[in-house]
């Protein structure tokens, strides 16, 4: 099963190379797989060190969440505290202008997924971002205006959102803009 948030590169690369409507198709792409990004990018401060290792979410379709776990164990037990979990997730979904409503645990993918978020360094708020990358590395890593626009966006999207502390949405932005640099990096 493939999900949007692993499809970035492919969703980029189309949008980038259109000619026409150029801003507007690298927009509606860089929004959608940003949102997913961000909010599977969260999964950890949600459900604590516990289980951040042994389950990753890969793809929101409507309002379900799937997450991938390391077994029918681990299943059940998420499965415990899954009115909590979505109680949480429920402030930075909004944030996004996401909604869950409902959680759907699996096991059968989880090493194709486990392998999919390891090649991306998949920590919280670092979901793509690989730790050998320093500030200088994302220093080097300019913009165009299309995407300083986006960022922009992308910053004034973020500060609007009230059940945020300050903090939280300071590292919320440069994390989606050093993963976005994190991923220019790797195509050099």
């Amino acid at each position: 099963m493939t999900n949007d948030f692993s499809k970035l590169s492919d969703i980029l690369n189309e949008s980038v190379l259109s000619a026409d409507n150029k801003a507007w198709r690298f927009g509606q792409a860089f929004e959608k797989s940003r949102n997913y990004t961000m909010l599977f990018s969260f999964w950890k401060n949600v459900v604590g060190k516990k289980f951040e290792k042994l389950s990753i979410p890969y793809e929101l379709k409507g309002s379900i969440l799937f997450v991938s776990a390391a077994s029918p164990a681990i299943i059940q037990e998420l499965n415990f505290f899954k009115k909590d979990i979505i109680e949480k997730y429920s402030p930075y979904a909004q944030g996004l202008d996401l909604k869950i409503t409902d959680i759907r645990f699996d096991y059968k993918n989880w090493s194709a997924i486990k392998m999919t978020n390891s090649e991306k360094s998949s920590t919280a708020f670092d979901t793509d971002v690989p730790e050998y990358y320093t500030q200088k590395d994302y220093e080097t890593i300019g913009l165009d205006n299309i995407e300083e626009e986006e960022f922009s966006k992308l910053k004034e999207t973020i500060q609007k959102v009230e059940s945020l502390p300050s903090h939280l949405k300071d590292k919320m932005f440069r994390s989606a803009l050093n993963q976005y640099k994190a991923k220019k990096l790797r195509q050099k």
